[in-house]
């Protein structure tokens, strides 16, 4: 039992026919959007094994002949990129090599009446990271789309490559925001990166999980249910005391801080709520947010398997193991406990946002017209 607690540290702690029109889990996109006949309504980039790009698009008419462009900067893609490919709207996608092997890409669909999508790979292609994620291409209530390119979540940057690092400056990442503890940073500090100012937030104890052996002893971690209880217990914390996510807002509130990645080990449970306020701030729907938050499962599910099969070899009460095994993923009941503290305790989740996080109307008016298009 004594070497269960650094086993888990890394995650624990943060507690093809082209013409397929249905977005793969790793593309996301949210549901299509009530717009005027003639225009794109979802798009998404999925990445196949061998390397591939499958560019996918969907529209409410025939749009007639199309174009794809691709650059590595999210912003003006049609002028400032270049032409991939000419195609027909109608085949609703198009499959590429990588452009640019190494850099993160952003396409732009354009179709014969001048409508234009823009999408992006949803898993940002690192070598030393697998939960890094662009909050762009989600829908909004009010018929909007968050910006590609300038929210990003993820998990420690401890294990990232030189390659991942130029990467990451490419991007143009000028905020790291890290709500990791004194512990978690002392045991695998994050790099400094050229251009990029690491901000420390005031995270505490929050969302990350104490000494494994302890939790194990107390009978916090006897099963399954106990774990799931113990994290949705974390995430309304977060929301009872989110001094952290006020900094957040007050960073993205500043256009000098774009674009702004936040991280915590796992990337999962204190950045997924952080991601998930980000977007509610911004108008995604509930449900949309909540399929962003599941989706660390997907991105982690190898990872996961491997360090539970570690576990294994250690553990052998299985309702212990199944205890573990809950907190290395997500579950809605985590996600869903801070969205029902939010309206137990402020009325509603505009409310929370409002005199929780002390966002006025003005801050949040400028957030959209910053990070929504």
């Amino acid at each position: 039992m004594k070497n269960i607690s650094k086993l888990t540290t890394a995650v624990l702690s943060a507690s093809l026919l082209v013409g397929a029109i249905v977005a793969p889990a790793s593309g996301f996109a949210a549901a299509p959007i009530a717009k005027k006949a003639g225009a794109f309504t979802q798009a998404s980039v999925e990445r196949t094994a061998q390397g591939k790009l499958i560019v996918r698009w969907k529209a409410d008419a025939d749009l007639g002949a199309a174009k794809v462009y691709w650059s590595t900067s999210p912003d003006n893609i049609e002028k400032n990129g270049k032409l991939l490919a000419k195609t027909y709207s109608a085949f609703n996608g198009f499959v590429t090599a990588d452009p640019k092997p190494g850099s993160r890409i952003y396409f732009l669909v354009k179709g014969g009446n001048s409508a234009t999508i823009e999408t992006a790979e949803r898993k940002v292609n690192l070598q030393g990271a697998f939960n890094f994620r662009d909050l762009g291409g989600y829908q909004t209530t009010d018929g909007k789309t968050v910006k590609w390119g300038k929210l990003f979540r993820g998990e420690e940057l401890g294990h990232l490559t030189d390659a991942d690092l130029k990467a990451i400056q490419e991007m143009g990442i000028k905020t790291n925001v890290d709500y990791r503890t004194d512990a978690e940073v002392k045991a695998l500090p994050d790099p400094v990166i050229p251009g990029v100012n690491n901000v420390r937030t005031d995270a505490g104890n929050a969302g990350s999980t104490a000494d494994m052996n302890a939790m194990i002893a107390s009978g916090m971690m006897k099963d399954a249910a106990s774990a799931v209880q113990m994290m949705a217990g974390f995430n309304k914390q977060m929301v009872d005391a989110p001094k952290f996510y006020v900094q957040l807002m007050d960073l993205l509130n500043d256009p000098n801080k774009a674009a702004l990645l936040q991280h915590c080990t796992a990337g999962k449970d204190r950045t997924g709520l952080g991601s998930a306020i980000i977007l509610l701030t911004l108008g995604v729907d509930e449900k949309t947010v909540m399929d962003d938050y599941l989706l660390s499962n997907f991105y982690r599910a190898d990872a996961n398997k491997k360090m539970i099969e570690g576990v294994k070899q250690q553990v052998k009460d299985e309702n212990v193991v199944a205890a573990i095994t809950a907190l290395m993923g997500v579950q809605k009941e985590f996600l869903q406990a801070a969205l029902d503290e939010m309206k137990a305790k402020y009325g509603s989740i505009d409310a929370f946002l409002e005199t929780g996080l002390g966002i006025t109307k003005e801050e949040r008016a400028k957030l959209k017209a910053m990070y929504t298009e």
